[in-house]
Order: C-alpha cells, then sequence, then structure tokens
C-alpha cells in the first residue's frame, strides 16, 4: 500500500484500517464453509460512525489539520472497548503505521474472575461459568424461578472453518419483590458443544444449570441438552432491586470517570461536496454490508459488490484529497465514487440507493430473489429459533430461520454460497449436533425441511 509521503502518520493509519477492513470481509465472506458473521459485522460496524471523519480529514487543507482530525477518530475508535483498541493497535502495526502511542490508556479492567459476576452495563451482569461455577448456579435459583423459566430463543452457528458458537435466551421469573421489571433475562452464550440436542416440539419450560468437573450442562426442561466446558452469562435486571446487583454494588463501588474518557461524539471538521458524498457512498455500503448481523439477512447482504467495489479504497480517498483546487478535488471524488459503481455493479448500487444519487444506468428495477436452499450438497451453517418476548410487541414474532451453505448450481468447484429457508408462526424445529458435523443433501420444500436424521423444520414460510 503506497501512500503520499507528506501525508501525517494518522492518517495513513486510518486509511488502511479501511483497506484492512475491507480485505478481512472478503477473506471471511470468499467461501461460504469459512463464512464468519459475527466478524463481518464488527468490521463493517467500524466504518458506520468512522467515515465521515477519514474523508474530512482526508480532504482537509493543512497538513497539520489532516493529522488532528485523524487522531481525533483513531482515539474515539479504539476508546468504544478493549478489543477495538487491540484491533486498531494489531491492524495498524501490521501496515506498517503504529499508532498506539497516539491513543488512550485503557480503562482497567474489573478485578472478578470465573464464577463472579462483573457490572457489564448498567443493568446488566456477565460471569463466566465454568466447572467450579456452584455458589453462582445457586445464587441464580434463590432469586430466580429457574423451573417456570420460559425459552425465548436459541441460536447455533458456525464461525469460521472449525468453529461453533451460540446462545439460548430464557426470561426468569423472579423470587425476590421490588424493582422495576416483573422478569429478568438470561442470556446463555457458549462455544464449541459437546452435546446438543433440541426439539421444540416438547416442553421448553424450566432451565437446570449444573457445573461440575466435566464442565457445563443446560437443560431446557424436557426440550433440549446443552454440555460445554464453560458458557457465560449476560443477566438483564433491574440493578438496584437484584440483591446480587445490590451485593456486587456494594463491594464494587462504581469508580469516578477517569479523565479522558470516551466522546459520544466524534468532533468532525467540515466537509461537503465530493468528500462529503463519497463519505456518504461508502458508509451506506458498509451499513449494507452490516446486515450480516441479522440471521435472517446473512445469505442476501451484497458483501462481494461492497468489497469488489471497496477494494483498494484508503490510498484512492487520500490521493483524491490530496488534490488542491477544490472543484478539481471534487472531481476527482465524483470519479472515485463513479468507478465504485462501476466495480460493484447493480448490487452496490442497491446498497446504497436512498443514500446518494445512483446512476440512472445501474438504478435496480425490482428487488432481488433470496437465495433460498436447494437440494445440493450442503453444511448446516445456522440454526435459529425465536419465540415473541414478554411483553409480545417489544420483540419479532416467532420465526425459524436455517442457513446452510451450499455450491452454485451447474459449478460444484466454485466457492460456496449461502442460502436459506424461513419459518414462521405455527412452526416446529428439532436438531442435534451432528447436523453441523456433515455434509448432506437437504430435502427442501415449502413448508418442511429435512437435513439428514438430524434435523427437521416445519412450518409456513416465512420472510424472516
Amino acid at each position: 500500500m503506497s501512500f503520499h509521503p507528506r501525508q501525517p502518520r494518522t492518517l495513513l493509519a486510518y486509511a488502511a484500517l479501511l483497506d484492512r477492513s475491507v480485505e478481512r470481509i472478503t477473506e471471511v465472506s470468499a467461501d461460504a464453509r469459512e463464512f464468519d458473521r459475527e466478524e463481518i459485522y464488527r468490521l463493517a460496524d467500524v466504518w458506520d460512525n468512522n467515515t465521515a471523519a477519514l474523508f474530512a480529514a482526508a480532504a482537509a487543507r493543512f497538513r497539520w489539520a489532516r493529522s488532528l482530525q485523524a487522531r481525533w477518530a483513531l482515539r474515539w475508535m479504539a476508546d468504544l472497548g478493549p478489543e477495538r483498541r487491540a484491533w486498531v493497535i494489531e491492524q495498524t502495526a501490521a501496515a506498517g503505521v503504529p499508532v498506539e502511542r497516539f491513543l488512550r490508556r485503557p480503562a482497567p479492567e474489573p478485578a472478578t474472575g470465573p464464577g463472579e459476576w462483573r457490572r457489564f452495563h448498567r443493568g446488566f451482569m456477565m460471569a463466566e461459568l465454568e466447572g467450579t461455577g456452584g455458589e453462582l448456579t445457586e445464587g441464580l435459583a434463590a432469586e430466580y424461578d429457574l423451573p417456570t423459566a420460559g425459552l425465548r430463543g436459541l441460536m447455533v452457528e458456525r464461525r469460521g472453518a472449525d468453529r461453533l458458537v451460540g446462545w439460548c435466551e430464557l426470561e426468569l421469573p423472579r423470587r425476590y419483590a421490588g424493582g422495576d421489571l416483573r422478569v429478568a433475562r438470561l442470556t446463555v452464550h457458549f462455544e464449541d458443544p459437546e452435546e446438543l440436542r433440541f426439539d421444540s416440539g416438547r416442553d421448553t419450560t424450566g432451565l437446570s444449570l449444573d457445573a461440575g468437573p466435566d464442565g457445563v450442562v443446560l437443560r431446557l426442561g424436557a426440550a433440549g441438552v446443552l454440555r460445554c466446558r464453560s458458557v457465560r452469562l449476560d443477566l438483564d435486571d433491574d440493578w438496584e432491586g437484584s440483591p446480587t446487583g445490590r451485593r456486587f454494588a456494594a463491594a464494587h463501588p462504581e469508580r469516578r470517570g477517569r479523565r479522558g474518557v470516551r466522546q459520544w461524539t466524534l468532533p468532525v471538521f467540515r466537509s461537503a461536496g465530493g468528500p462529503a458524498d463519497a463519505g456518504w457512498v461508502l458508509r451506506a455500503a458498509m451499513v449494507a454490508a452490516r446486515r450480516v448481523r441479522f440471521a435472517g439477512s446473512a445469505a442476501d447482504a451484497p458483501l462481494r459488490a461492497v468489497t469488489t467495489a471497496l477494494a483498494g479504497a484508503g490510498p484512492r480517498i487520500l490521493a483524491a484529497g490530496a488534490v488542491r483546487r477544490r472543484a478539481d478535488r471534487n472531481a476527482a471524488f465524483e470519479a472515485l465514487v463513479a468507478d465504485w459503481f462501476r466495480r460493484g455493479g447493480p448490487d452496490f448500487a442497491e446498497a446504497v440507493t436512498g443514500y446518494v444519487t445512483v446512476p440512472e444506468e445501474l438504478r435496480p428495477v425490482g428487488p432481488r430473489a433470496r437465495p433460498t436452499v436447494r437440494a445440493l450438497p450442503a453444511r448446516l451453517a445456522l440454526v435459529l429459533y425465536r419465540l415473541p418476548a414478554t411483553p409480545a410487541e417489544y420483540g419479532p414474532p416467532a420465526h425459524a430461520r436455517l442457513t446452510f451453505a451450499q455450491p452454485p448450481a451447474g459449478d460444484p468447484d466454485a466457492p460456496w454460497v449461502l442460502r436459506s429457508q424461513g419459518f414462521e408462526h405455527s412452526f416446529a424445529l428439532a436438531f442435534t449436533l451432528d447436523a453441523f458435523r456433515c455434509t448432506a443433501l437437504p430435502e427442501p420444500a415449502p413448508d418442511r425441511l429435512v437435513f439428514g436424521p438430524h434435523l427437521t423444520a416445519t412450518g409456513t414460510p416465512g420472510p424472516h
């Protein structure tokens, strides 16, 4: 990656982060058998609130202004949390423009270990549960009526080529009085399960959590069993009303805010004309890529169009911003955007429609057909099961989503793609861990999908 030597280091690093984000999204989305939905979401999400500052810095007239805007943006970007800060440091160092010395020192991590609650965000608490977490499970059973817990959702998905991750969400009726909420919400996150069975046709009421030397075993009534080495518990409850919350607050009082904490709004120099329009296009494209956050949208997110269009965008943005005359600079950014449209094609144009003016010849003439599951060799990529929350109007309707990695029709040697099928209203889902371990031929029908002996789903076809 070659940049103009007069550009400040912070701006070079900023542009390098964009290029490395696009390159990594290209890698993990190239073949559906190695698809990583969470990593794509994290990378695309960086450029929702950090795009305008990049173009403002690139188009700034003076070198000190470019350096200052880029430094503000890098600090703001890295202050989101420890993972984001580590990513900024690692990626800029790999690109040859390290910026760690420009960043603020990280906030101290909470001094808690496995089996102990820690404050995550306001009313949220988090804990790691391993084989020695008996006290934590006993505390949950004392404060919440686990035998009447209601299942509200379950998801299992492949992350990359080898990992399996997932979560199950439950509503826990309280045993204690007080507080604003009638029920708490517990989300159990797990990774690489050793055993997993689920059948929505059986009773899903009740939660059992057992931690022992062989790991953690979770039972969902008579409907499901999960066994793995450890899990992460996220508890959403009224912080001040919960006995656990009050005990934690007494033992770990909140620290006074440290000087220089993350600002909620990133200061951005004024930018108009070509640079601002190009920034809107890039942001809209990354927001379209970020749609993979929703399980039902992962199969039809325009990732290939976005990464093809934006490949190598960093140095081209800096080159356009370095043009001195305003009219010529606007023309350079207009030419850059036109080339993005040309390279990305109709799928890229559809992704940014509504944000900017799309060339007439590239405007979509209608919605694209969703990629549906076919009777081709397949590997299960994702299973999502959702029931309405309490109260129902605050959550999505009941639905299920199954996503598979399959080869393109007529070209079995090409990179595999994602295809999905959804059900809603009255539906049933049963599957075991072996569904993720095999390659088989699915049997799709409008109201039914069978994947060998390991997975069966029936119901009304739905858009989710």
